[in-house]
């Protein structure tokens, strides 16, 4: 499949301008595809586990002092995934040693591809494995999970034992790669499975 050949790359910054310059620059290059765009890290966790990013350019601004220690342990980074700093501005030297690759305000369009592309060599992609889809009754207590239900009312609505629905849930968690109810309530969004008004 192209998408598996292709580095996935998402994006971590403030500035609007500048994630559309991304976008703009990656649209003209082969073997990179954006999959994500964001403002702020705060969901980071559940972005990775929606999009599934080969690569993270993200703004080491966005880290405040207190978490510089290590961006990867506190936004539970995979260590496989590469980490790229975009920077423009003044970074503790601590912070900016905890990413592979850096890149400037002052790149331009051939370095930043260079640098991309050194990336592209230095860790090729490996095949994905389709993941698993989920059950129909995996999807049902899903859309429950996403409405806010807890385990006793979704055992009730299903006429399952909480047991059970607490089987399907480690059968969602392990399929999907996503632990919290508020990612699970995103991947449910995204994939039309409950509309905005079903969340309370």
């Amino acid at each position: 499949m192209k998408a598996n050949l292709e580095k996935r790359i998402l994006i971590i910054e403030p500035s609007p301008i500048v994630r559309e310059g991304f976008k703009s620059l990656l649209d003209e290059v082969k073997g990179f595809v954006l999959v994500g765009s964001y403002a702020d890290p705060s969901q980071l966790e559940e972005h990775c586990s929606v999009h599934r990013p080969d690569i993270i350019i993200f703004n080491p601004v966005l880290m405040s002092h207190q978490h510089r220690g290590s961006i990867r342990n506190f936004f539970n980074i995979r260590e496989e995934l590469t980490l790229i700093a975009f920077v423009y501005s003044f970074v503790d030297e601590l912070i900016i040693q905890q990413f592979d690759a850096v890149l400037t305000i002052n790149d331009d369009r051939t370095r930043i591809l260079n640098k991309l592309q050194i990336l592209q060599k230095e860790h090729p992609v490996e095949q994905r494995p389709e993941s698993e889809d989920l059950s129909s009754r995996e999807t049902e207590i899903l859309i429950s999970i996403a409405k806010g239900l807890t385990n006793k009312e979704i055992g009730e609505k299903h006429f399952i034992s909480i047991h059970t629905v607490i089987s399907h849930r480690k059968n969602i968690v392990r399929k999907t790669g996503i632990k919290s109810v508020s990612g699970l309530t995103m991947y449910a969004l995204l994939n039309n499975l409950i509309g905005y008004e079903d969340i309370e």
